[in-house]
């Protein structure tokens, strides 16, 4: 990846970029990263990010204080059915297979027309979720909806869509860095803290925390919902009715977070998209920073399909993935 692409609202960061910071002035730093995921990252992405994050702590581990990645939910948002990279969360697809397993408590049918906020979309843990573990081996699943039983969570065969899929996500994280990080164990809580952003507002904020350590550096993967985050810092800088999550986003930046995601540059990107970096970028006055995470390598070798990034990976095929995206990128 090249920095200096055209990506207007956004700093394209590299790998080397990152790496050149690190070195700075001999102080140990804080290395920080966002996930702006309506519901959750997608597998390949997530394998992506933590490959990136071991390179960096491999190379330059004694510039490194800690680790933190913030994945950033939304429930306010809305839902639509149209868009795969929603629909994959109550539709789970697996990669190279042709199953599909509906988990929503509500009907297809009625989910192809719903367009109320994501939050309020609840998953059938007994009749559904329960089977589509057991047919796929998919095991950091049940290990969520145990945490979630235990923690109450789980209410008549019921559990909320971000619950589900945010700590569901947090184990995913754990089960797969066993073998990219070779670590024996992790830890996942419930978490409290305040955020601070570029511009001096601090919010509170709370979900599910992981935590691990890698050659003594601590590891932290947060999920949360930011919605109030999204809300107050659009209503903030907005001077239109349409809200603009990226503002959020770009004071997050400011504070040094680093956006892992697709280059808005792309001529495949949706022109809204673009425009929400820019306005963010006018309204705020920082860039977001951005560590561009491309599938496309994988699409071009014929290890994917074009829509075959949003599917979840089968446990027999985990490793096979990783040892493949390690070839691929090179990390």
């Amino acid at each position: 990846m090249e920095d200096g692409i055209e990506c207007k609202g956004c700093e394209k960061i590299s790998l080397d970029r990152i790496l050149q910071k690190l070195q700075g002035d001999g102080e140990k730093k804080d290395l920080k990263f966002m996930f702006a995921r309506q519901i959750a990252p997608y597998n390949i992405e997530t394998i992506l990010a933590l490959l990136y994050i071991k390179k960096i702590i491999d190379k330059y581990g004694d510039k490194v204080n800690e680790v933190i990645l913030d994945i950033l939910q939304w429930a306010d948002d809305d839902f639509s059915w149209g868009n795969i990279e929603k629909r994959i969360f109550i539709r789970p697809e697996i990669l190279y297979s042709k199953s599909q397993y509906p988990i929503a408590v509500e009907s297809m049918s009625k989910l192809k027309t719903y367009s109320g906020r994501i939050g309020d979309i609840y998953l059938d843990v007994d009749d559904k979720i329960s089977k589509m573990k057991e047919k796929t081996g998919l095991e950091y699943m049940g290990k969520s909806l145990d945490y979630l039983i235990q923690k109450g969570k789980v209410k008549d065969g019921r559990v909320n869509i971000l619950d589900f899929w945010g700590l569901a996500t947090l184990y995913y994280i754990g089960e797969i860095s066993k073998d990219i990080f070779r670590i024996d164990d992790y830890k996942i809580n419930e978490f409290k803290d305040k955020i601070k952003l570029a511009n001096g507002d601090e919010f509170d904020i709370s979900g599910y925390e992981l935590t691990f350590k890698y050659k003594d550096k601590e590891l932290r993967f947060r999920v949360y919902d930011a919605s109030h985050i999204y809300k107050e810092e659009s209503d903030k800088y907005k001077k239109e009715e349409k809200m603009n999550s990226y503002i959020a986003l770009a004071l997050l930046s400011g504070s040094g977070y680093i956006l892992l995601e697709e280059d808005p540059g792309k001529p495949s990107v949706d022109q809204k998209i673009k425009e929400f970096y820019m306005k963010a970028k006018d309204g705020t006055g920082y860039d977001i920073l951005l560590f561009e995470l491309d599938e496309q390598p994988l699409i071009e070798r014929g290890i994917i399909g074009k829509e075959d990034y949003v599917k979840l990976i089968g446990k027999d095929k985990i490793t096979h993935i990783i040892n493949t995206i390690r070839e691929t990128y090179g990390i």
